[in-house]
């Protein structure tokens, strides 16, 4: 699974040509790596070059980003143990975010 800035650095077909590194001669592989590597560079550069774009969560719009969605993102490009790890922060958060909620005097409460 590829992160949004792996998407921009990666145009160009460049994933194509990275699985093809094990096929290319064992003394051009060096070079092929370091062009694509620059290549990259170069997608990242012109993206954020063009118009002032910056690369943002779909959910997120302006506003600042939900603790569980960041965790949620993350979890996908975990091993197994941080996986487990995040799992627990996430269900932490849970656990504290329906303590608030139940925690709050309800409206009928207050006209008693």
């Amino acid at each position: 699974m590829l992160t949004a800035l792996d998407q921009i650095a990666n145009q160009n077909h460049l994933l194509l040509i990275k699985a093809a590194i094990p096929y290319i001669a064992p003394g051009s592989q060096k070079i092929f790596s370091i062009l694509i590597k620059m290549v990259e560079l170069q997608n990242v550069l012109k993206f954020y070059n063009q118009n002032n774009l910056s690369v943002q969560a779909c959910h997120t719009e302006q506003g600042s980003p939900d603790v569980l969605d960041i965790l949620t993102d993350l979890r996908n490009y975990c091993e197994d143990d941080e996986a487990e790890m995040i799992d627990q922060c996430i269900q932490m958060f849970s656990a504290m975010e329906l303590y608030s909620i139940f925690s709050q005097p309800s409206d009928n409460e207050d006209t008693k």
